[in-house]
Order: C-alpha cells, then sequence, then structure tokens
C-alpha cells in the first residue's frame, strides 16, 4: 500500500536512528560545530599506526550525532586501511546498571565475534589465554549460570553479557567473580587484539580499531560508597580502560569531561578529548538568531535533506518558511531534538503541511515534560545562562545541567554554553 506524504517523512525523521556519511539525509556539520572532531581523530590514529596503540574519549551530549560521526570516523579509517570493529554496549548491557566488569565481557564478545566474522587470514578467534579464562571462570562459577559447558567459546562471551544483561538479580556475584580474574581477562583479551593486529599486519592492514558507542547514555546515579556510576566507571577504572592493546575510542558522557577529575583520565590516556559540540545557531557575540545563520542553514539544509529522502518538497511540508525556522530555532542546534518536533508536530496534523500551531505544540509537549522534570533549585542557576557565557562550574550540578541538556555546549575557538532554548519560557521573565 503506497504511503501517503505525511506518514513517509515521519519515517525518515526518526531520532532514534543513526545514519552514516553514505546515508542521502546525511548533513555534514563541522563548520557549525567549531571543530572537526572525527577528521583529526582519524588523522591521529593513522599518525600513530599499529605501534601507538591507545585509546581516546569521544565526549558529546546525548542526541548530538556521536553515533552518526563514528560511523564517519569508520569509514575514514577503513579507507586508510584499518580494521575497525564498532559496536553500541546497549545492544549486550543495561546502561541503567553498568560496571567495568560488564563493559571487559562486552569487548572481549564484540572483539571475537566481529574479527572471526571478517575472517582475517591467520587469525584464530579462541586463543590460548582467552579459552583457559574461560574454562576457569565456568568452573568458578558453577551452577550459578545457565551457561552450557560445552558451549562454543566465541559464542560464550556473549552469552555472559547476556547474563549480566538478563539477570539483575545476579549481576552483582557475576561481577564478583569476573572482577577477580579481571587481570586475567585484561591479559586475555590483549593476547587476542595481539594475534589480531598480527595477522593485519601480514595482510597488509594498517592495524585494528575498536569504536565503543552507547557509554554516554549510563545513567547518572549515586552510589551508596558516595560516589556515582559515571565515576565508577570512567574514573575509578580508567587504568584498566587504558590498558586495552589497540586504539580505543569511548564515548563518554558529556558531563564528565566537566568533572575534576577528567585530568586523571585524560592523563592515563595520554590523550585530550574532543568534544563533539552542539550545532551553533547563533554567534557567541549574542546575536539574534536569524534564517540566514549559517547554522540554521544547515539545520534547514538538514530538513531538506529528510523531505527529500521522503519525496516531500519542503515548501509543501510547512505552511510557511518561518515554521520550520521556528522548529531550528527552538532545538537549540540539537539534530535529535529537531527529529523530535518533526514527527510530534506531524502526528498533530491529519496531512501535510505542519502547522506553525502544530509546531508550538510539539514544543510545548517538551517544554511541559521539562517543567517536570528540572529540580526547582536548578532554575537560579539557569538563569545565568540565558545568555552566552563562557565558563560553567564544575560542580555535580551543573554537570547534570549538561547531561540533562539543560545547557547546551557550543564551540567557536572556545567553548560557550546556553540554556536549551525551550527552557527559557520557564525562566523568570526578564524585568527591564
Amino acid at each position: 500500500m503506497a504511503l501517503d506524504s505525511r506518514t513517509r517523512l515521519y519515517r525518515v525523521c526518526d531520532p532514534s536512528e543513526p545514519i552514516g556519511p553514505d546515508d542521502p539525509r546525511h548533513v555534514n556539520f563541522d563548520e557549525v560545530r567549531g571543530n572537526n572532531v572525527v577528521a583529526e581523530l582519524a588523522d591521529s590514529i593513522q599518525l600513530a599506526g599499529d605501534k601507538i596503540a591507545k585509546p581516546y574519549l569521544f565526549p558529546g551530549h546525548r542526541g548530538v550525532g556521536k553515533t552518526s560521526e563514528l560511523l564517519r570516523l569508520k569509514k575514514l579509517l577503513e579507507k586508510g586501511s584499518f580494521h575497525v570493529v564498532m559496536f553500541d554496549v546497549q545492544d549486550a548491557l543495561d546502561v541503567n546498571d553498568l560496571d567495568f566488569p560488564d563493559l571487559m565481557v562486552c569487548i572481549a564478545a564484540e572483539i571475537q565475534g566481529q574479527l572471526k566474522a571478517a575472517s582475517i587470514s591467520g587469525f584464530s578467534a579462541t586463543t590460548t589465554l582467552l579459552r583457559r579464562w574461560w574454562d576457569e571462570l565456568l568452573g568458578f562459577l558453577g551452577s550459578e549460570v545457565t551457561i552450557k559447558k560445552d558451549i562454543e567459546l566465541d559464542a560464550g562471551f556473549g552469552k555472559l553479557a547476556l547474563e549480566l544483561k538478563n539477570r539483575p538479580n545476579a549481576r552483582a556475584m557475576l561481577r564478583e567473580k569476573i572482577e577477580s580474574r579481571a587481570s586475567d581477562l585484561l591479559a586475555a583479551v590483549n593476547d587476542l587484539l595481539g594475534t589480531a593486529s598480527l595477522a593485519l599486519q601480514r595482510a597488509g592492514r594498517a592495524g585494528l580499531v575498536v569504536l565503543i558507542d552507547g557509554l554516554d547514555k549510563l545513567v547518572f546515579r549515586h552510589l551508596p560508597n558516595g560516589t556515582n556510576t559515571h565515576d565508577r566507571l570512567f574514573h575509578d577504572r580508567c587504568e584498566q580502560m587504558a590498558e586495552l592493546k589497540a586504539h580505543i575510542v569511548y564515548t563518554v558522557p558529556i558531563s564528565m569531561i566537566y568533572s575534576p577529575r577528567c585530568s586523571q583520565i585524560e592523563q592515563t590516556f595520554a590523550a585530550f578529548h574532543r568534544t563533539v559540540a552542539m550545532i551553533r545557531v547563533r554567534g557567541e557575540n549574542k546575536a539574534p538568531v536569524t534564517p540566514q545563520t549559517l547554522g540554521m542553514q544547515k539545520l534547514w539544509e538538514m530538513v531538506q535533506c529528510r523531505c527529500k529522502n521522503a519525496e516531500v518538497d519542503i515548501g509543501a511540508a510547512f505552511d510557511a518558511e518561518g515554521t520550520c525556522h521556528y522548529l531550528c530555532e527552538m532545538s537549540g542546534g540539537h539534530p535529535r531534538h529537531l527529529l523530535m518536533f518533526l514527527q510530534s508536530a506531524l502526528a498533530k496534523v491529519r496531512a501535510l503541511p505542519i502547522t506553525r500551531t502544530a509546531a508550538e505544540q510539539a514544543v510545548r509537549d517538551y517544554r511541559n515534560a521539562l517543567q517536570r522534570e528540572v529540580p526547582t533549585d536548578f532554575f537560579p542557576e539557569l538563569e545565568k545562562f540565558r545568555q552566552p557565557q563562557f565558563d560553567i562550574p564544575k560542580d555535580e550540578k551543573h554537570q547534570q545541567m549538561m547531561f540533562y541538556l539543560h545547557v547546551f555546549e557550543y564551540m567557536n575557538d572556545r567553548q560557550w554554553y546556553e540554556v536549551n532554548p525551550v527552557l527559557r519560557e520557564l525562566l523568570p521573565p526578564v524585568v527591564s
């Protein structure tokens, strides 16, 4: 059955669908992010080659497009003859409760599975160290897991990751058992990485890169010991995360780089972080947002690409150009929010075009959600970001403002910060 234009447009605006550089809907936002994170990171890895394997942080707001940027990075590295293993931890683990043992098991499973599937000449996904660790763990766990003793090793780590994800009541026990053998697991995974790197070199490849997506969505929660879930993984275990013998790119919550302990990670990783900044819809000089602003033009291009992919003329998609610009402005340069606004507005009309009333209702729905969720004591601090600021306090409250998208980070030659545009209407009116 043929789909109507409204349905087609709705479906190509899925905010949860990452798109790669070959997708016709893809738009390159480098010039309005203020930096070219992907090209710089690809250059760093290519310059190092297989001789200086190291970890990298890849922070940014949730929904800013990090997955799409990682897909761009993957393509650039593969053009440079690297073999790239990329995966999203959300597919295998519970980001509501994730710790270092879970991550190590997931990394082992993905590296092992993807390298085996690649059929690299001279490479075996089963190494002596990995087999020894697996057999010892199964013997140690006994009947406390549902994994069969005779399961193939190359499927075993995936099964163990599922146990960690699907059995929250047994998670602490499993972690304790894995943690007690964490050093041996790290050595076994490094043995696997070394075997793969050697096989890739013999095949004329540049080396191995592992891109780990989804860690930026790790839920922030205080823990009984006085720390929190972010610190527990990224700060307390950064030494082990840095020990993997391959180029590793970890997505991290943007709040992490505003922690006083971030320098500890950077010193351990021996690399400064490269942030995927928000798309700036106006300059840092407090100039008003206009349709002619370069960032607004790029957001318009993004909407136009979606319309074209849906075989809908952008002029027929909105009742006026101002309606589209209104949604772009209220997104604050956040790509996922713009797509969410578009889908919400499309659901409020029975047929195209999207009306200004529907657009305003879509934004109002989000504003109402923010009004319910933003803590009352945040508003006096948010008021300070009504206009662009060049600094933000490095405390937990402001880290949460960044993590929960109450304040956006932008980049020109330096960082600057501004309140989420939808929150402005919840702030006290300006008294002239």
